[in-house]
């Protein structure tokens, strides 16, 4: 077997797969070219993960491809839990804290040729039948050996490598990272096919009872839809299933009568719960289905490994440009890790409820369900929760607020009344709230002005319109600007409904004159956000204090050098 060394990369990719093909994406729209690989001869034909949700539609905002996504997808309107075919639960989807309140139903082959062609785009070639088959790490980088499909044999050098390959992943398994998990017994089995029954075309239905469950969800092709159902986990089944026997099921756990035809995929699955105990191992980080893997009840699979690739590019890339030092990916971990644990516990519990056949837990599953989702409170809790709209990382070691009692009550401080406010949601570590705002331009969503590929620093000028509150967010967004031009966009957020003249020119003035913004953001006293390029919160505090705020940049790495921060420090 030929060998050869033919590149050194800043970053190598393995899996062009959704992730994979995120992570590649945003680290091109950096300025940082990945090198990415796939053992597949070609993307993916099959459907496989089909709901895409609000929050990743959000990130495919910032890309410039959800109008794309939403023009193949089908946009689902509800979804309906049946229990003895009478329906016992009614939970509307477009009631969610989001420009984008919808759930889409887009086939992964689709996802992935729409991102694939944004990464080619971007200037990523996408190299496949390109074989991952072992790595040697060092403390400056990693060496990959990869088979191309002549049978030649490369070691490429990489500073980072990043696994993206899957639930059975090679890169986890070179770099000892171990995944350990409890997998649900059961045999599950779908199908992509047509049909003709009544049931709503934009809507979800699940059929509840003893016998199982029987789950059907509407695909974009007109009468397509998938079909699932458990059985029994020591059943054998082929490989591909005949629909017949979807056929049967769908009698004897719906009452619905149809014949299905044309399939476009069958499949039988089992359920593995794992996860890593750690996300790195040195230079080698794993995102995705190679990071965790659970059930596909609540569709959360391919949507959690986008929000890893989204969590892991703005790092990587500001550490790569040395405008962060190396101790920033450290947070992967520490942010990553609990989303995926509270994931597996939550889908395996959902999973269990769904697939019991003790009929005195179907019983009581059943009026538990009914009941509690009869209040507003709670259904809207469950949507933002599936949506991914509630993640948050308030427990992250690179987030923090500060907002300590006033205690001299000087005219220009916030009021106890502000500071009360301003304890209440959002908190350092939450998705920071989208809002409509007044720009130069006309009415614009803060999240069209925002860069997602820096930090963005609001400065919020409060109830209190006064010249002084006016000049220090001035002089703050001044000397920030100066320092911190390059990884920090600075907005002045104000509840007036013109441009105070002494503000007149700073660049980025937003208004708020219906003060709407401000009540989002819990701003009725001067204060000031700083939110990551991910678009979560990762520092607040009250009133705006620009020393507080550099003391935070420090303790998260976001400084070059010792020098840099001796220089700041110096000019305070």
């Amino acid at each position: 077997m030929n060998q050869e060394v033919l590149m050194s990369v800043d970053i190598l990719i393995v899996g062009a797969g959704p992730t994979g093909l995120l992570l590649a994406a945003q680290l091109a729209r950096y300025g940082i070219k990945p090198r990415l690989v796939d053992k597949n001869p070609e993307p993916s034909k099959t459907s496989k993960a089909i709901a895409v949700f609000a929050r990743t539609l959000e990130i495919f905002d910032h890309l410039g491809i959800a109008e794309e996504a939403m023009k193949r997808g089908r946009k689902l309107n509800q979804f309906n839990f049946y229990a003895d075919r009478k329906r016992i639960v009614n939970l509307p989807l477009d009631r969610l804290d989001s420009f984008l309140p919808l759930v889409l139903c887009l086939p992964q082959s689709q996802t992935e040729d729409i991102l694939g062609r944004l990464v080619e785009n971007l200037g990523v070639k996408i190299e496949r039948s390109v074989t991952f088959t072992g790595l040697k790490q060092d403390a400056d980088g990693v060496t990959a050996t990869l088979c191309h499909p002549d049978g030649r044999e490369e070691h490429c050098r990489a500073s980072w490598l990043i696994g993206c390959d899957g639930a059975r992943s090679t890169i986890r398994q070179e770099a000892g990272l171990v995944d350990e998990g409890a997998n649900i017994p059961g045999l599950f089995i779908l199908a992509d096919a047509e049909t003709n029954w009544s049931l709503s075309p934009n809507e979800v239905h699940i059929f509840l009872n003893s016998d199982g469950v029987f789950a059907v969800f509407p695909l974009p092709e007109e009468n397509y839809w998938r079909v699932i159902a458990d059985l029994p986990p020591d059943r054998s089944l082929p490989e591909d299933p005949d629909l017949k026997v979807f056929e049967q099921l769908a009698h004897e756990r719906s009452r619905l009568e149809t014949q299905l035809t044309n399939p476009l995929w069958t499949s039988t699955f089992r359920i593995r719960q794992r996860m890593v105990g750690k996300c790195r191992a040195g230079r080698v980080f794993v995102a995705g289905d190679a990071l965790s893997s659970h059930s596909p009840v609540g569709g959360q699979g391919m949507n959690t490994g986008l929000q890893d690739a989204y969590n892991l590019a703005w790092k990587l890339a500001l550490v790569i440009q040395n405008q962060a030092r190396a101790e920033l990916l450290d947070s992967y971990q520490a942010e990553r890790e609990p989303i995926s644990k509270s994931l597996l516990a939550a889908t395996g519990l959902a999973t269990r409820a769904i697939t019991v056949r003790n009929p005195i837990f179907t019983q009581a599953r059943d009026r538990i369900a009914k009941f509690a989702t009869s209040f507003e409170s709670v259904q809207q809790r469950i949507r933002n929760t599936v949506s991914e709209l509630n993640v948050n990382y308030r427990n992250s070691p690179i987030v923090q607020e500060n907002h300590p009692l006033p205690i001299h009550l000087h005219p220009n401080e916030p009021s106890l009344r502000d500071w009360w406010d301003f304890r209440t949601q959002p908190k350092a570590g939450d998705r920071a709230p989208d809002v409509m705002i007044e720009t130069v331009d006309g009415a614009k969503r803060l999240f069209q002005v925002l860069s997602d590929l820096k930090h963005n620093l609001l400065l919020f000028g409060g109830k209190v319109a006064q010249k002084v509150n006016c000049a220090k967010l001035s002089q703050i967004a001044q000397e920030v600007e100066e320092k911190f031009r390059d990884r920090i966009d600075v907005h002045i957020v104000l509840l007036n409904s013109l441009i105070p003249e002494e503000l007149e020119w700073f660049k980025s003035i937003l208004l708020d004159p219906q003060g709407k913004c401000h009540h989002r953001y819990s701003a009725t006293g001067e204060c000031l956000y700083l939110i990551r390029p991910d678009g979560y919160i990762g520092y607040r505090t009250q009133p705006a204090d620009v020393s507080k705020l550099w003391a935070y940049l420090q303790k998260i790495n976001l400084f070059e050098s010792v020098d840099e921060m001796h220089s700041v420090s110096l000019s305070r």
